[in-house]
């Protein structure tokens, strides 16, 4: 009822008369104020609150109804609809991408398990266990062998009358980085063999709790295996800070996703500018109006895979939906936003899905180092 009430808000009639408005006393010949908009009949009974409910949410219904459809099967005729001035019959693109984006998260946090901690096990059967022992071990022998070559190697360059310029101080460089890879390989060791699957538990013994990927971090990061590196010293400090309580960091990554999803819109219109820069007619808004819309549909489409995953009807199609959906739609919807040929409406389509993953993946990087460093 709120979101209905905040988005669609109903328009008034005249015929009521009233001497004043009660909420800014403009004189007043009608159901509405004309100045701040203010119904002149104020109610205060539990019968007109809801009455006020049923309004706003079969008004909403009203505009969701012919928004919703459109959106999802006739995308260009929406977008379209709406920038030649058709907008009446529609939800605002701005609210639309509010409202689904609000939707998203929500769903999201129901869907997923509380417990970030457990919601991740790594693998801790024996088998599992036992590979990565192997692994590890196959890893100890190759920086060993790496090593004794570096060794050989600087052995023989200093025994030659002549070495080559440098030559002798790049072959020690390389034996201390081939021996700092050693000592790396033989921690991983360690951390293998010391989380290796426990025995099974015996009758009326506890069975010893599992690691799961978030304890594997916390433990890194608190016996400084995770070395950071990015120039920085100061953020250095505050990724490892921030990686000692992966519980806390991911809550705040997905605060920063949520408050930052806005970040999408003008991320994303610089590619559809630059790729009708050339065509008369098109504005920023235009552009404004079909990102908006496209990420409200791809706000749906996450909402409507989790639901399906979480009902266990994942397979296969979750998959086949989030590869497919999203380049079929955005054809339809430039197709008939723009007034576009199949050909142009293909490799416009094409070029969107790459810069789509770009602004993506540069979203995430932004929203994971600010989340961490928060």
């Amino acid at each position: 009822g709120l979101a209905a009430h905040a988005l669609d808000s109903r328009g008034g009639k005249a015929g009521d008369v009233a001497s004043a408005c009660q909420n800014c006393e403009t004189p007043v010949c009608g159901r509405f104020c004309p100045n701040c908009g203010q119904s002149t009949h104020i109610h205060r009974t539990m019968g007109h609150v809801l009455e006020e409910f049923a309004h706003g949410i079969w008004h909403f219904d009203t505009k969701a109804w012919r928004t919703i459809p459109l959106l999802i099967f006739r995308p260009g005729r929406l977008t379209r609809n709406y920038i030649d001035g058709r907008r009446a019959r529609y939800i605002a693109p701005l609210a639309l991408f509010l409202f689904t984006i609000f939707l998203m998260f929500f769903v999201f946090g129901l869907t997923t398990s509380a417990d970030y901690g457990n919601a991740i096990v790594l693998d801790d059967s024996p088998a599992a266990s036992a590979d990565r022992i192997k692994d590890a071990k196959d890893a100890v022998a190759e920086a060993q062998r790496e090593v004794k070559q570096a060794e050989t190697e600087l052995a023989t360059a200093r025994k030659d009358p002549e070495p080559g310029y440098g030559e002798i101080g790049q072959l020690e460089g390389n034996l201390v980085a081939q021996r700092a890879g050693l000592d790396v390989a033989r921690a991983a060791l360690k951390r293998a063999e010391a989380s290796a699957a426990p025995p099974a538990a015996k009758p009326g013994v506890p069975a010893v709790k599992r690691e799961t990927w978030m304890d594997k971090v916390k433990t890194a990061a608190q016996s400084d295996d995770l070395d950071f590196k990015t120039g920085n010293k100061f953020i250095d400090v505050k990724l490892r800070q921030s990686l000692q309580n992966p519980e806390l960091a991911l809550y705040k990554v997905q605060q920063k996703a949520y408050k930052l999803s806005f970040l999408l819109v003008p991320m994303s219109l610089p590619l559809l500018w630059l790729m009708f820069v050339f065509r008369r007619g098109i504005t920023m808004y235009d552009h404004t109006v079909f990102v908006l819309y496209s990420l409200s549909f791809m706000s749906l489409l996450v909402v409507f895979l989790a639901l399906l995953a979480r009902a266990g009807a994942g397979e296969p199609f979750v998959p086949l939906l989030a590869v497919f959906a999203p380049p079929v739609h955005m054809f339809a919807q430039l197709k008939g936003t723009y007034r576009l040929g199949r050909f142009g409406a293909l490799w416009r389509t094409l070029v969107l899905v790459i810069g789509a993953i770009a602004v993506l993946a540069v979203y995430f990087v932004f929203i994971v180092l600010i989340g961490l460093l928060d």
